[in-house]
């Protein structure tokens, strides 16, 4: 689909409403040129002079208040030859806005439906808040396939507007989170209204995809616990996340920017990234210190973790890596991406 095709519903509205204000203002300045016109020819009083102008504009065919001069009748054809063609002109362009309006749902239609086929391993984001809009441009900025689950009408207007797919449903109805591809997903970001939302949609989506690797957002502390037993991965408080980098910012300034370049996009920035070991790849069975990762590849491991465990470890030089292990590791993208290539089997 061309970007001139995936307009959106916001931009139809606003086109819309011009064209209705420009043919208002046109028909008015019509009715104020017949009023001034037979006022000033006719000598006729303002209530005759518009009386006339109505209905000639509207070509209903009354006879004249009063009988016209030579000049009155050139005028009358004058205002009726302006009349039709102001009406003519606001006839075609509401049909054509009626009608590329009806074109541009179908497109919307295809779009949203064209991309749900495609989704898999992608990322379920509930809520389209500020805190939704930004996860989205994030995941928009990393190549993730992600779909978007959100009620309200005014969102879904700026959702269809940025070319992001959704679901347009409540998050509470399991067959948003199904039309959501919820059994192809690879994660949910809970992020709507309340503690209480997020914890019917994150026991929800469990219930869904066992396997699902879910992220709720928390504002009660309290509520953290509820979450956790619900069946959500991590729990996390945008709250607590801001206080500690503000701290981080004002008592440890370098560390504090090393963390933002980590997550900031562009050519010098760096990235912190999981990269899976496959089962025979070229690493698989070799130790840390004899892969040659970091003269290789220029990425840095920081961790390990084991295919069969929860746990992370700092990795010694005489660690072994084994298929499945999850490297987090850290470098430019082209780094991380030479890391992937050598981790395939």
């Amino acid at each position: 689909m061309s970007p001139k095709e995936d307009t959106s519903y916001k931009s139809y509205i606003s086109t819309l409403t011009h064209q209705v204000i420009t043919v208002v203002l046109m028909v008015i300045a019509l009715i104020l040129m017949g009023v001034a016109g037979y006022m000033y020819l006719e000598k006729w009083p303002f209530l005759d002079a518009l009386y006339m102008t109505i209905i000639t504009l509207a070509t209903v065919g009354f006879k004249e208040v009063h009988t016209m001069n030579r000049a009155g009748e050139i005028f009358t054809m004058c205002l009726i030859t302006s009349g039709v063609g102001v009406f003519t002109y606001g006839a075609a362009t509401f049909s054509r806005l009626l009608v590329e309006g009806e074109f541009r749902m179908v497109f919307e239609k295809r779009r949203l439906a064209k991309g749900m086929r495609r989704l898999k391993d992608h990322v379920i984001v509930c809520g389209f808040g500020r805190l939704g809009e930004k996860i989205s441009y994030d995941l928009k900025e990393k190549g993730e396939k992600f779909v978007v689950i959100e009620k309200d009408p005014e969102q879904i207007l700026r959702l269809s507007e940025k070319g992001y797919l959704y679901v347009e449903a409540d998050t509470s109805d399991e067959g948003a989170l199904e039309k959501a591809e919820i059994s192809n997903a690879k994660a949910l970001i809970a992020v709507v209204g309340s503690d209480a939302d997020n914890l019917f949609l994150t026991i929800s989506a469990r219930e869904l995809n066992p396997d699902l690797h879910i992220i709720a957002r928390v504002e009660d502390p309290a509520a953290t616990k509820k979450l956790y037993k619900a069946g959500a991965d991590r729990v996390i408080s945008p709250y607590d996340v801001g206080a500690r980098v503000l701290a981080n910012a004002a008592l440890k300034p370098t560390v504090s920017e090393l963390v933002e370049l980590s997550t900031q996009t562009g050519p010098f920035s760096l990235v912190v990234e999981e990269v899976v070991v496959e089962e025979g790849s070229v690493l698989d069975g070799v130790q840390i210190g004899e892969s040659r990762i970091r003269e290789k590849t220029g990425a840095t491991v920081l961790a390990l973790k084991r295919g069969d465990t929860s746990q992370i470890i700092r990795p010694q030089i005489d660690t072994e890596l084994c298929g499945g292990d999850t490297l987090v590791v850290v470098g430019s993208q082209e780094d991380i991406n030479k890391l992937r290539a050598v981790t395939k089997a």
